[in-house]
């Protein structure tokens, strides 16, 4: 019996009771506060000893049968061999757009695509373990389809029920314990709202994503342009007002190469971490950049775009000294030891001799020089 069947035949039993006792003392007692006293307690009395001993009943029988069934007990040992990651079942997705328009066009795939490019609140993760599960469930599944039927007849005895009231007994607690597709089955409710610039909600839509296509638009992102929802948002954000408060934070001049416009070069606004790889345009992640140093970085980070031009350096100041000195290149360096100062970017002399890429008769002739142009205004 099931709890909300057994609470439904409770409260039938307390409302018969409750008249039954009510009628009863009306025409027997005259005393308002006992017949009060009786028409709560006595019914309340007699259906709480109801429910327990029917639910004593009821789990008493369950226990019997969970340990004569075979079935139960070999779906119990295939439970033990799976191990299913735990995953949020929903995943809340909200985005605000500031003009109907965007409010109007916007996807629900294309505010995930943009979470699962940029991770937001381990969402990747949460996908992946639900895939990771999907794979384990499968197996699963055809395990608990291969199962066969067992009776024996002298455990159904031990029991004390007849054998059709057993199998469907013990049918249902079977049920009850085979895991389902909850164990991989996720989705995304995503809410878009529109709202003012004091982010006042005008009008709201919302979607439910399913785990089919949650799992679609996972792998559209794997194999495909890692951030491109991304960068057509990054990309958007970019206005005059934040154009004109970089510039003049940077002082209208490149920050690679200190040209400024005077210089007859144009200044754009370029993303230290590009968007491409999850760069955001915020104030922080913004510089200056001529458009001949804005062309050559492309879409390194900044790191590697001082390096390798420190690197270009230092390969054209080896070619040039060779030269004056009339030596082979490599006694400046070779290509191993440009590769790990580069590496290591040293500050210093102290730092390149502490490092020990460098002999102590190169060291002492190009050191210096080496460290002067990794520290030099790039």
């Amino acid at each position: 019996m099931k709890k909300g069947h057994l609470i439904l035949i409770c409260l039938i039993v307390w409302y018969v009771c409750f008249y039954a006792i009510s009628e009863l003392l009306k025409n027997i007692i005259g005393g308002n506060t006992l017949i009060t006293f009786a028409l709560f307690f006595i019914p309340t009395f007699a259906v709480i000893v109801l429910y327990y001993s029917v639910k004593h009943y009821f789990v008493t029988r369950n226990a019997k049968v969970k340990e004569c069934s075979l079935k139960y007990q070999e779906v119990l040992n295939i439970n033990k061999k799976y191990s299913f990651r735990n995953i949020k079942k929903e995943i809340e997705l909200e985005e605000n757009e500031f003009s109907l328009k965007s409010f109007n066009d916007i996807l629900a795939k294309q505010i995930v695509l943009y979470r699962i490019e940029n991770n937001d609140d381990n969402i990747r993760e949460w996908i992946e373990d639900a895939i990771l599960n999907e794979g384990i469930y499968q197996h699963y599944k055809q395990e608990i389809k291969m199962l066969k039927p067992v009776t024996d007849n002298q455990l159904i005895k031990k029991t004390g029920l007849k054998e059709e009231k057993f199998n469907k007994i013990e049918n249902e607690l079977v049920e009850s314990i085979i895991y389902d597709e909850n164990v991989y089955a996720i989705r995304a409710h995503v809410v878009v709202n529109y709202c003012n610039k004091n982010y006042d909600i005008l009008n709201k839509k919302d979607r439910y994503v399913k785990f089919d296509e949650l799992k679609s638009i996972y792998y559209e992102w794997k194999n495909s342009k890692k951030y491109s929802e991304t960068t057509k948002k990054e990309r958007k954000l970019m206005n005059y007002t934040l154009r004109e408060e970089v510039l003049k934070r940077d002082g209208y001049k490149c920050c690679v190469c200190g040209k400024t416009e005077k210089d007859g070069v144009r200044l754009e606004i370029d993303h230290i971490i590009p968007v491409s790889k999850g760069g955001q345009s915020t104030i922080s992640n913004l510089q200056t950049l001529c458009n001949s140093c804005n062309a050559k970085k492309n879409t390194m980070s900044n790191d590697e775009f001082i390096k390798k031009i420190i690197k270009e350096k230092l390969i054209a100041f080896r070619k040039k000294r060779s030269k004056e000195l009339d030596i082979p290149a490599y006694y400046i360096f070779t290509n191993v030891e440009l590769e790990k100062i580069i590496e290591i970017m040293p500050k210093n002399i102290d730092e390149l001799r502490e490092s020990g890429v460098l002999p102590n008769i190169k060291l002492s002739k190009h050191g210096e020089l080496i460290i002067k142009i990794i520290n030099e205004n790039n």
